[in-house]
C-alpha cells in the first residue's frame, strides 16, 4: 500500500471499520434499500473489520449490534457512510467532526445537483464543516465505494473475486451497470468509486491513487464535467504511460449538457476541447458503455497490436462486404495478404465457394479440418508481414451445431493455444444465436472463451473499435518513448 500521505486512499479503500447511519431494521424491501444496502454488501464480500449500524431506536440491524449515534460507538472510525434524510446531515456531520472520523461517503442527494443555490450552499457548508474536522467526503449524491479485496460494496450481488480493473465514475447507476454488465463477461475489479457532486474529492484525486495502487492495471473513467480539469489531466498524464485509462465522456451534446448540470451540478464544456485534450495525454475516448466494457476487456486480455492492418476471418459473401466497410470506417485497413500466405492456404482452404483472400471465408476448412486447420491457419498469418491483428467471427449457432459437440471445447483449448503463438490481437465475434437453442450455444461458448480469458465481442464493430482504440494507444506510447 501507500505511504500515508494528504491525498492518500488506502484507509478509505481499506477502512477497519464503518459506520452506517440510516441502517433500518425494517425487513423487505423497504428495509433493504438505503444504508442496509452497503452492510449487506460490505458482509456478502467478508468485511474484515468492524461494521456498526447508526439507528435511533433500534438495537440490532441484520444481527448486528445498532448504537443511537456516531458519537456513541467505541473505538475510531475510518469511514461512515450518510443514508439519512438531508436536513439531518449538518448534525452528523458535526458528530462524525467529534468522533475523529477520517472518511465520509455522502450518500444523500438533494444539494447542489438541483440547481438551488440555497442547497448548493448547503453544501459548502458541510464539507467546510468537514475538513474542518479533517474528513475526508465521498459525494454528496452518489453510491461510493466497491472494493472486493477491501471488503467494500454499495450491494450483495457484485462479483466476490477482486481484479485489475478500477473505475472513477461521476454516476452511481452507470458504475453499477459497468461492474454487473463487465463482470458477467469476465471483468473483475480492484476499486471502483462513484463519486457525484464530487464536493470534495474529485475525479483526479481518485486516478492519482489508481495510478500508484499495484492492485490496478487499467483503470476506465464515466465524466460529466469537471470542476479543475488541469488537475484532471495532470493526473491523465501521468497515468497514461503506464496504465491504458479509458474515458466515456456524459454531456457531450446540448442537451446532454443541460441533464448533466441536473444530474451532478457539473458543467459539460467544449467537446472539442474534450478530445484534442484527451488526445494529447493519451486517454481512450469511447462513446457508449459497450465500448468502454469491450475496449477495458481488450485492453486486459490481448498485446497491443502494431499498427492497423486487419485479417477479417469467418465472413463470406455479403457478410464480408459490409465487414470490410465496418472496419474501414472505424479507421482500420484490409489488406492484401502476401503471395506467400495465399498459396499456403490453398492447401487445405476448399477454393470451391470460398475465398483465400481478405476477408477470408475458413468456414469449409474449419469443418473439414477442424481446429487443426485453424491453428495452421494462425500461424500463416502470425507470419503475414501485411497483418496486424485478426477479427473472427463466429456464427457459434451454426458453427458448433454442425459438428459434434464435443467439438467446441477442442476448439476453444486449439483457439487458447494459437493465441500463444500468434503473438497478434485476436477479436472473436460471437453471432448472438438464431434461436433459443442457438443463443444459450453463444452464452456457453462465450463463458468458455471468457474463462480462459480470450476476448469476445456481441459485433464486429464493437470488435473493430476496440481494435482501433488499442491501436491509438499503441501509437501514442511510440510516440512518448
Amino acid at each position: 500500500m501507500l505511504e500515508e500521505t494528504a491525498t492518500n486512499l488506502d484507509t478509505l479503500f481499506y477502512p477497519k471499520s464503518i459506520a452506517v447511519v440510516g441502517a433500518s431494521p425494517r425487513r423487505g424491501y423497504l428495509g433493504r434499500w438505503g444504508g442496509n444496502t452497503f452492510i449487506e454488501g460490505s458482509i456478502n464480500l467478508h468485511f474484515p473489520g468492524k461494521i456498526y449500524p447508526v439507528h435511533p431506536k433500534a438495537d440490532f440491524i441484520l444481527g448486528i449490534r445498532s448504537y443511537r449515534s456516531v458519537r456513541e460507538i467505541p473505538g475510531e472510525l475510518d469511514l461512515v457512510i450518510f443514508s439519512i434524510p438531508f436536513s439531518a446531515v449538518l448534525s452528523v456531520m458535526e458528530d462524525c467532526v467529534e468522533k475523529g472520523v477520517k472518511f465520509v461517503h455522502l450518500f444523500t442527494a438533494g444539494f447542489s445537483e438541483t440547481g438551488r443555490e440555497d442547497l448548493a450552499d448547503i453544501e459548502r457548508k458541510l464539507i467546510t464543516l468537514a475538513k474542518k474536522g479533517g474528513i475526508r467526503v465521498i459525494g454528496p449524491n452518489c453510491m461510493g465505494l466497491y472494493c472486493p479485496e477491501g471488503g467494500l460494496a454499495w450491494t450483495n450481488e457484485f462479483p466476490r473475486s477482486p481484479g485489475s480493473v478500477g473505475f472513477v465514475s461521476q454516476s452511481g447507476q452507470l458504475a453499477g451497470h459497468f461492474i454487473s454488465e463487465g463482470g458477467s463477461q469476465g471483468l473483475r475489479f480492484s476499486k471502483v468509486v462513484s463519486f457525484g457532486n464530487a464536493s470534495d474529492l474529485q475525479a483526479h484525486d481518485y486516478l492519482n491513487y489508481l495510478a500508484q495502487d499495484e492492485k490496478t492495471r487499467i483503470i476506465g473513467s464515466y465524466i460529466e464535467g469537471l470542476k479543475d480539469g488541469q488537475a484532471f489531466f495532470k493526473a491523465a498524464k501521468s497515468i497514461t504511460r503506464t496504465k491504458p485509462l479509458v474515458v466515456w465522456k456524459g454531456g457531450q451534446t446540448e442537451g446532454g449538457g443541460r441533464a448533466t448540470q441536473s444530474h451532478t451540478g457539473s458543467l459539460a464544456g467544449s467537446q472539442k476541447i474534450w478530445e484534442a485534450i484527451c488526445k494529447q495525454t493519451g486517454i481512450i475516448t469511447v462513446n457508449s458503455m459497450e465500448e468502454l466494457i469491450s475496449t477495458i476487456t481488450a485492453m486486459q486480455r490481448l498485446p497491443l497490436p502494431h499498427g492497423t492492418n486487419v485479417a477479417i476471418l469467418g465472413g463470406a459473401g455479403g457478410g464480408s462486404v459490409t465487414m470490410t466497410d465496418a472496419a474501414e470506417n472505424e479507421g482500420l485497413r484490409v489488406p492484401h495478404l502476401t503471395e506467400k500466405t495465399i498459396r499456403s492456404l490453398e492447401g487445405f482452404v476448399p477454393v470451391q465457394g470460398n475465398s483465400v483472400k481478405n476477408p477470408l471465408d475458413i468456414m469449409g476448412a474449419l469443418f473439414m479440418g477442424g481446429a487443426a486447420n485453424f491453428s495452421r491457419l494462425i500461424s500463416l498469418l502470425r507470419d503475414d508481414p501485411n497483418i496486424d491483428a485478426l477479427i473472427f467471427t463466429q456464427n457459434v449457432d451454426m458453427f458448433f451445431r454442425r459438428l459434434d459437440r464435443s467439438f467446441m471445447d477442442g476448439f476453444i483449448r486449439m483457439t487458447v493455444e494459437s493465441m500463444n503463438e500468434l503473438k497478434k490481437p485476436l477479436y472473436l465475434v460471437l453471432d448472438k444465436g438464431r434461436s433459443l437453442e442457438g443463443e444459450a450455444l453463444r452464452q456457453e461458448a462465450e463463458s468458455k472463451y471468457n474463462h480462459a480469458n480470450l476476448a469476445t465481442f456481441s459485433s464486429f464493430s464493437s470488435a473493430a473499435r476496440a481494435l482501433r482504440n488499442m491501436s491509438q494507444y499503441n501509437d501514442f506510447l511510440a510516440s512518448h518513448g
